[in-house]
C-alpha cells in the first residue's frame, strides 16, 4: 500500500490525572500538508486527547463543553479543534454529541483482536514457504537479483510489494475488505489510530507491516519494516522536515503557503535523485563524472543510505535493490496471483469469523464500517506473517536501529 507516517504523541501529565493519547498511521495519498491532510490535522496539539476521548465513550454521548472540561481546553480552544477535525472528516456530530468515523483500537481492543488471530501468521507463512522453489525462480527473473540474496529480494516482494501492495487490490475484488475511501479535497487514504500505551505498542509497533513510499516523477523510495521508531528514510526525513518547519513558526497560514512551495522543491529534488541512481546503475559512472549539484545529491542519498561513496577510488553504487516498473507488471503480479490465491481460504475464514465476533471493538460501536476495520486487521496478518517469515530466514532479516526501529529500504524506477 502507499505511504505511511506515523506520529507518536507522548502522554500530557496533569496534577491528578494524565490525558491519553493515540498513534495515528495514514495508508494513502494524504496530499499536500494543509488543513485537509490528517497528519497535520491530528498533530495540533490537543487532537489526539480529544479523539481518544470521543472514542472511549459511546457514540454522539459527549458535547464540546464535556471535553474541554475533561481536558482543561477553553471551549473556544476545544471547538476550533473539533472543527479541524470535522472538516478531514475525522468525527461525525449529532445532537451536540460526537463519533469517530475512522478506526481507533484502544487496549481492550487489542487484547481482543490478538484473540481473532492466534496462530495466524505462521499458518500463512507456512503456505508461503511452501511455495519457495517456485518462488526462487521467478526471484531470478528480476535484475536486481545479479546483486541481491533471495531473500533480500523476497523480503521486499513478498512482504513489502504484495502483502501491503497488490493484497488489497486482491481482497477487494474478492470484498473482503476495503482498501481505499474517498476524503475531503479529492484525497483518498485511510486513518488508523491506537491507544498510545506499553500494552499496544508490544503488539502493534514491533511487527513488519509498515510501508514508506515516497514518489516523483516515476521514482518510489522505499522502506518497509515495524513501527518501533523514527526511520531514516527519504519519507520519513521529508516529511518531518515540514512538521519541524510548521512547529518553529507560529505564523500557520504561511506555514501552510510554505510547505505547498515545499512540496513541489521537495518532488524535484526526489526526481533528480532517482535519475542520479538510475545513472550510477546504468551507466557505471565515476564520482569525480559528478556535476556539484549532483554530489550535493550524492551525499543527501548516501546519508539515506541509498547509496555508498568511496572517494578513495572515485567509486559510487547504489545499496538497494532497484526495482523496475514493468517488473510489477510482470514478475511481482505473477508471484503476488502465486501467493494470494494460495493463501486465500485461510484469510477469507478468519475475516468471515472477524466479522462475526468482533462486535466490542470501539471502531464497531462507532458504526464504522466493518470493511475499513478489516482492512487493518490484514495489516496485523500480515504482519504476524512477516515476523515468521524473517523467523524462518525465507526472507532476510533486518536490523534492529535503536531510535529506527527494524527495516530495509528499496527504490522502484522507470524502465526508462
Amino acid at each position: 500500500m502507499s505511504s505511511l507516517i506515523i506520529t507518536n504523541l507522548m502522554g500530557i501529565g496533569e496534577v491528578k490525572m494524565i490525558n491519553k493519547k493515540l498513534n495515528f498511521y495514514f495508508f494513502g495519498d494524504v496530499g499536500e500538508y494543509d488543513d485537509y491532510n490528517p497528519a497535520y490535522v491530528c498533530n495540533k496539539k490537543y487532537a489526539s486527547e480529544i479523539l481518544y476521548l470521543i472514542a472511549k465513550n459511546k457514540p454522539f454521548s459527549i458535547n464540546s463543553r464535556e471535553i474541554a472540561k475533561r481536558l482543561n481546553l477553553e471551549d473556544v480552544v476545544a471547538i476550533d479543534l473539533i472543527n479541524s477535525l470535522q472538516f478531514i472528516n475525522a468525527i461525525e456530530a449529532r445532537n451536540n454529541g460526537y463519533r469517530v468515523t475512522f478506526p481507533i483500537f484502544l487496549e481492550e481492543d487489542v487484547i481482543d483482536m490478538e484473540n481473532y488471530l492466534n496462530d495466524i501468521g505462521e499458518v500463512i507463512g507456512k503456505k508461503v514457504i511452501e511455495l519457495k522453489d517456485e518462488l526462487y525462480e521467478k526471484v531470478l527473473e528480476l535484475k536486481c537479483s545479479k546483486h541481491h540474496s533471495h531473500q533480500r529480494i523476497l523480503y521486499h516482494v513478498v512482504c513489502d510489494k504484495i502483502f501491503d501492495g497488490t493484497a488489497f487490490d486482491f481482497f477487494t475484488e474478492k470484498n473482503t475488505f476495503c482498501a481505499s475511501k474517498l476524503q475531503p479535497a479529492n484525497r483518498d487514504y485511510i486513518i488508523v489510530a491506537y491507544e498510545n500505551s506499553d500494552l499496544v505498542e508490544n503488539h502493534s509497533n514491533k511487527i513488519l507491516c509498515s510501508s514508506n513510499n515516497y514518489r516523483s516523477g516515476g521514482f518510489t523510495f522505499n522502506s518497509f519494516g515495524d513501527l518501533n521508531g523514527s526511520r531514516k528514510d527519504m519519507f520519513r526525513f521529508l516529511r518531518l522536515a515540514q512538521k519541524g518547519f510548521s512547529e518553529s513558526s507560529p505564523f500557520g497560514g504561511v506555514n501552510i503557503a510554505y510547505n505547498k512551495i515545499l512540496d513541489r522543491k521537495n518532488k524535484e529534488m526526489a526526481y533528480d535523485c532517482g535519475r542520479l541512481i538510475c545513472n550510477v546503475t546504468n551507466k557505471n559512472i565515476q564520482y569525480t563524472e559528478l556535476s556539484p549539484q549532483e554530489k550535493d545529491l550524492a551525499h543527501f542519498l548516501e546519508e539515506l543510505e541509498y547509496l555508498t561513496i568511496k572517494e578513495s577510488d572515485n567509486s559510487i553504487s547504489v545499496k538497494v535493490p532497484v526495482f523496475y516498473d514493468f517488473e510489477m507488471d510482470t514478475v511481482v503480479k505473477e508471484v503476488s496471483d502465486i501467493i494470494l490465491n494460495n493463501i486465500f481460504p485461510e484469510v477469507k475464514e478468519i475475516f468471515k469469523s472477524f466479522e462475526t465476533n468482533a462486535t466490542k471493538l470501539t471502531p464497531v460501536t462507532h458504526l464504522v464500517d466493518i470493511k475499513e476495520i478489516a482492512n487493518e486487521l490484514w495489516h496485523q496478518i500480515f504482519g504476524a506473517t512477516n515476523e515468521y517469515l524473517v523467523r524462518e530466514a525465507f526472507v532476510e532479516a533486518p536490523d534492529n536501529i535503536q531510535g529506527q526501529g527494524r527495516y530495509l529500504r528499496s527504490i522502484t524506477v522507470p524502465e526508462n
